[in-house]
C-alpha cells in the first residue's frame, strides 16, 4: 500500500504542475484549441490521481476492480484522442489513397496496446478487473492510433505534426505506461508498477512543456 500510494502521490505532484503550467500558458483568447483540450487531457490525469490518493490515505487500499479514478484515466485519453483527431488529423491526412498506408501503419499501436491487455487478462483472475482495464484499453487504443499516425505521416506544407511529433510520442508513452502498470500491481511486480508510474509522471509532468515548445513553431 505504502508503494501505491507513493507512486500515485507523484503521479498527482507532476500532473498538478503540468495543469498550474498550463493555467498560466494555454488558456489565453488567442491560444489554440489543440492546447486547451491537450490540458484537459493532463488535468484528467490529476483528478483520476487525486482521487486514488486521497482513497488510499483514508481507506489504506483501493477498489481493485472498477473505481471513480479510472474515469480519469479513460477521459485523459479521450481528451488526447479528441485533440489530435478533431484538431490535426483533417489537416493532414485528406483520406485519400495518399495516406493509405500510413493508416494501415498506424494500427500497429493499438494493437500493441491490445496485445498487452491480453497477457493482463490471461494473468488475473478478477472478473472485474479484466472488464474494466478493457474499457481503459478500449479508449487508450484510440488515442494511441491518432498519436503514432501523427508521429510517422508525413508532414504537409505548414508543419503541423512535425512540431508536436515529441509531444505525440510522449502521449504514446503514456499509453503504454497506463496499460502496463495494472500487470505490475495486479501480479505484484513491484519494480514494473514502481517504473510504469515514474515514466507516467515524468510524461504528465513534461507532455505540456514539450507540446508547447512545439506549437510555438506554428507561427513561424
Amino acid at each position: 500500500m505504502k508503494l501505491e500510494l507513493a507512486m500515485n502521490l507523484l503521479i498527482f505532484a507532476c500532473s498538478l504542475a503540468g495543469t498550474v503550467y498550463s493555467l498560466f500558458n494555454f488558456f489565453g483568447k488567442k491560444k489554440a484549441l489543440y492546447l486547451k483540450i491537450s490540458a484537459c487531457g493532463v488535468m484528467a490525469i490529476m483528478f483520476s490521481r487525486l482521487y486514488q490518493v486521497v482513497y488510499l490515505a483514508t481507506l489504506g487500499s483501493l477498489n481493485r476492480g472498477f473505481h471513480i479514478g479510472m474515469l480519469g484515466i479513460m477521459a485523459s485519453f479521450m481528451f488526447f484522442f479528441c485533440a489530435n483527431f478533431g484538431q490535426i488529423d483533417g489537416l493532414v491526412d485528406d483520406k485519400t489513397s495518399a495516406f493509405r498506408k500510413t493508416r494501415i501503419i498506424s494500427f500497429l499501436s493499438p494493437l500493441v496496446i491490445f496485445i498487452i491487455y491480453l497477457f493482463f487478462i490471461l494473468n488475473v483472475e478478477s472478473a472485474e478487473a479484466k472488464i474494466a482495464w478493457g474499457a481503459v484499453a478500449f479508449f487508450i487504443m484510440q488515442c494511441a492510433y491518432y498519436s503514432f499516425k501523427h508521429v510517422i505521416i508525413h508532414d504537409v506544407d505548414l508543419g503541423f505534426v512535425k512540431c508536436i511529433k515529441k509531444y505525440n510520442v510522449t502521449v504514446l508513452v503514456y499509453a503504454v505506461m497506463s496499460m502496463l502498470e495494472p500487470i505490475g500491481l495486479y501480479l505484484d511486480i513491484k519494480p514494473l508498477y514502481a517504473a510504469c508510474c515514474c515514466v507516467t509522471a515524468l510524461a504528465a509532468l513534461i507532455m505540456l512543456p514539450v507540446l508547447k515548445r512545439g506549437v510555438d513553431k506554428w507561427t513561424i
